[in-house]
């Protein structure tokens, strides 16, 4: 991700793995970003329809913000 600036309410996309370490591409809605924070990409949390969090820690390179 960098020091690419997200905002509550993007949509993002990454990628994830199932029960059997399958890669697939998940999409999430930022709730929370902050960047410069001890994580060296920025701290993130994305949740998923529902609202469930579903990815939070390091917003690392394979978080792409969905055009």
């Amino acid at each position: 991700m960098g020091k690419r600036k997200l905002k509550p309410g993007d949509r993002v996309v990454f990628e994830s793995h199932d029960e059997q370490c399958k890669p697939f591409q998940q999409f999430g809605t930022v709730k929370h970003y902050v960047y410069p924070d001890f994580h060296p990409n920025g701290y993130i949390e994305v949740v998923d329809s529902d609202g469930d969090t579903i990815l939070y820690g390091n917003a690392g390179k394979g978080i792409q913000k969905v055009k």
